[in-house]
């Protein structure tokens, strides 16, 4: 029997599966006279039984979409032998998100920079989907590729679109799609639950799955949880329903026991204070099942695009020995950075002496960060406190003003009386 199956231009073995769902396959295959490396679709026989409307709408999608954060197309050709059609994709070869997160080392969520990376994909990749009118429906960390390019960039992308279709902001749909644990409640309800209910769906479905996954992303765990998991459908049901505003988890640790409601990322999680707080809001504006509160997709698209492009102070807080991060806006100021310490360390902002190169930095209140530093890891900016210190990894720029520390010249003899009065 051979496992070698074939298009017109391409070819793969059956025993080299990349990933499978119900009714799909794919292989890892390569062109027949170039050698590229590539992924192939292939669809069983639950899938064909589909209407044909629904079948051919995968290919259509993936035919409109070029996006660096889509999964690109290369082609729609047919299996010689039982001629029914494949997808052609171009090959993610450091697998899903799903995979990386199951990965013991990332128990507890990704790291700081790779969570920023996962968010700006992601979020760069539904505003394409938004601006060409396209819903998703089955966002998940397994349908999110980690693709390395060329030049080393690691890069997230979109994939299975078989359950994705063309919808407007304002239209509704009723078909139902999608992964439980990433249903929007009310999808959960007809999907999971089979209630019978008359209700009709949004695109903002889309934003509810993503919030899951960001916070599955940020934590290594889901944000709603009951006891005995897939078991306790109905105590998931009241817990995604009942969540107050502004809570992002919500878990059962024992039979029938109470739920332990948070609106925080737990303390395990990796991210530093400064972008817990960033990260907590956003989630809370879409990690919500009443239409009035949930945020559009343009204050989500605002928000994320606004965590993105902060810039990263790096302190050392010698008082606890610990490190800070304070994500400030580009536009921001002295007086803005001096706050941001304050609410991370309780440090009064007329207490902090801001060092640089062994050298008290004095600046207006009003100058801006970036007028002020280079952003670069080698050289420290330091600064300093009655009590304490911190290091910024930032680079002095030449023109800011600077004055010498001078310290007294020490006695090279040791005298209990004089020591005294010196000091």
């Amino acid at each position: 029997m051979s496992y070698l199956r074939s298009s017109l231009h391409y070819m793969w073995s059956t025993t080299d599966v990349l990933g499978k769902r119900c009714n799909w396959f794919v292989y890892r295959g390569v062109h027949k006279e170039t050698g590229e490396s590539v992924a192939v679709k292939t669809f069983n026989h639950t899938s064909h039984l589909r209407p044909l409307e629904v079948q051919m709408r995968e290919f259509e999608v993936m035919s409109k979409c070029d996006h660096e954060n889509i999964v690109k197309m290369l082609a729609i050709e047919e299996e010689v032998e039982s001629r029914k059609k494949v997808i052609v994709m171009e090959l993610c070869d450091a697998g899903s998100l799903f995979t990386i997160l199951d990965d013991p080392e990332n128990t507890y969520g990704l790291e700081e920079e790779e969570f920023l990376r996962v968010l700006k994909d992601l979020s760069g990749g539904m505003k394409y989907l938004r601006d060409n009118h396209i819903i998703h429906r089955d966002l998940k960390p397994g349908n999110i590729m980690k693709y390395i390019s060329i030049d080393g960039r690691s890069i997230y992308k979109l994939t299975d679109f078989g359950a994705a279709r063309e919808l407007d902001d304002d239209q509704q749909f009723m078909s139902l799609y999608g992964t439980e644990e990433y249903l929007h409640p009310d999808m959960y309800e007809r999907a999971v639950l089979r209630h019978p209910a008359n209700k009709s769906f949004r695109a903002t479905v889309d934003l509810y799955s993503t919030a899951v996954t960001l916070y599955h992303v940020a934590t290594g765990s889901l944000p709603f949880r009951p006891y005995g998991g897939r078991k306790n459908r109905e105590t998931m049901h009241y817990i995604i329903t009942n969540k107050a505003p502004g809570v992002i988890s919500g878990v059962q640790h024992s039979e029938k026991g109470l739920i332990e409601w948070s609106k925080e990322l737990p303390k395990t999680c990796l991210l530093n204070q400064g972008l817990k707080e960033l990260v907590t809001k956003l989630l809370a504006g879409i990690l919500e099942c009443n239409a009035e509160k949930m945020w559009t997709f343009d204050q989500f698209f605002e928000c994320a695009t606004d965590v993105i492009n902060r810039k990263v102070f790096y302190v050392f807080y010698m008082n606890e020995g610990k490190e800070i991060r304070l994500y400030m806006q580009p536009d921001k100021r002295l007086q803005d950075l001096k706050e941001q310490i304050t609410l991370q360390t309780n440090v009064p902002e007329q207490n902090q002496l801001l060092i640089i190169n062994k050298s008290l930095l004095f600046l207006n209140k009003c100058t801006l960060m970036l007028n002020c530093c280079i952003f670069q890891t080698y050289k420290p900016y330091r600064a300093n406190h009655n009590g304490g210190c911190w290091k910024y990894r930032c680079q002095r720029s030449d023109s800011l003003s600077a004055l010498s520390a001078c310290f007294p010249n020490f006695p090279s003899t040791v005298n209990l009386a004089e020591d005294a009065s010196f000091s």
